[in-house]
């Protein structure tokens, strides 16, 4: 059985690999600061698009996608402006999206939810 740690990794890359399929470029991973963490930062054409991914071995405590809350998307959007501005290149809008791993018997459910409020 994989950690908590482990299982967010893999839902991670296999996000990543989601969203490259889809087009998008990667341009950041697991990038911090002092406010908190942004899983992916991606460009989906001239769209800068931050990317919540939640990993869930299960649903007995909600959801993957239940786990983020309004609040999180406000921390994210700050966390948008925060990465913004330590950047030359502009975009000319913002997007958080989620994407929500579920794992049941060894394989996972995908949900990607664009433009989260």
């Amino acid at each position: 059985m994989a950690t908590k740690d482990e299982l967010g990794r893999h839902g991670e890359q296999l996000a990543v690999d989601y969203l490259t399929a889809e087009g998008m470029h990667i341009i950041d991973r697991n990038w911090r600061c002092r406010e908190g963490e942004i899983d992916v930062i991606a460009r989906d054409g001239e769209t800068l698009v931050v990317v919540e991914v939640k990993t869930r071995s299960g649903t007995s405590h909600g959801t993957a996608l239940e786990s983020v809350r309004p609040a999180k998307v406000a921390r994210l959007r700050k966390l948008a402006a925060r990465w913004l501005a330590t950047q030359e290149t502009s975009f000319d809008t913002v997007r958080v999206d989620v994407i929500a791993l579920e794992r049941f018997a060894g394989d996972y459910a995908m949900r990607h939810v664009r433009g989260v409020v």
